[in-house]
């Protein structure tokens, strides 16, 4: 079934602000979190973090690998007992004969098949992009540098990626094309980079054929200024 795409909020870790003025804000802002306050996880199970995420606020849910686990405490133990002295000898006795053992054979049972997925993303170009340009900004590099380490998990299996760069509706349709088409190669190329295959990514502009918003307000032209990716593969149980 093929899924809707979400916009992704340009920076995670404002997602905060989404709540209401009564809510408990979370003590640790390194992980973008749900109106309820949980840590957010997309559909590879995997934790998304805000720009304020540095290793010594990693949490056990997200980054098992960089918690200090704490020292082992080493009980004392009992002074061990004097062996017992051991028992008077026996008169030798024929041994009985036994039949053989019957070894029972291990049944394997193979891993759980990995759960086919496809996820889509919307990168906003105010974060990734200056107007008008496709040199990516150092908040979108962050971004491309979050994914990227979760499609390299042992777990997951990349089968394809679709990069879709937009535009809104300021200037000529043909500038805008070329634009959205700059943006997407853009975003292939640090992707690439950063060790993903290139062989399966795909990349595509759309101009200002397909706004999401009207055109008519900044915050509509900003909303349409966008890169779309959709990434199908698998993730491991």
């Amino acid at each position: 079934m093929k899924m809707h795409r979400a916009p992704l909020a340009a920076g995670l870790a404002l997602a905060a602000l989404a709540l209401p003025a009564t809510a408990q804000q979370p003590v640790n802002d390194a992980y973008a979190r749900d109106i309820s306050g949980q840590v957010a996880k997309n559909p590879f199970d995997l934790c998304w973090r805000t720009y304020s995420w540095t290793p010594d606020k990693a949490i056990a849910e997200c980054d098992p690998d960089l918690v200090k686990k704490p020292a082992p405490v080493v009980k004392p133990t009992a002074a061990a007992a004097p062996p017992p002295p051991p028992p008077p000898p026996l008169a030798p006795v024929a041994a009985p004969v036994t039949a053989a053992p019957i070894v029972a054979v291990p049944v394997v049972v193979p891993p759980p098949a990995p759960v086919k997925r496809t996820v889509a993303l919307t990168l906003g170009a105010d974060a990734t992009f200056d107007t008008g340009k496709a040199d990516l900004k150092p908040q979108g590099r962050v971004k491309l540098d979050d994914m990227a380490a979760k499609l390299r998990d042992p777990s997951v299996t990349m089968d394809s990626m679709s990069v879709i760069g937009h535009t809104d509706n300021v200037g000529s349709a043909t500038s805008n094309q070329k634009l959205s088409e700059r943006r997407a190669e853009a975003v292939k190329t640090y992707l690439v980079g950063k060790g993903l295959d290139g062989a399966k990514i795909r990349t595509q502009g759309k101009g200002l054929t397909q706004p999401i918003t009207d055109n008519k307000t900044p915050q509509g032209r900003a909303q349409n200024r966008r890169v779309e990716v959709e990434i199908s593969g698998a993730k491991a149980q």
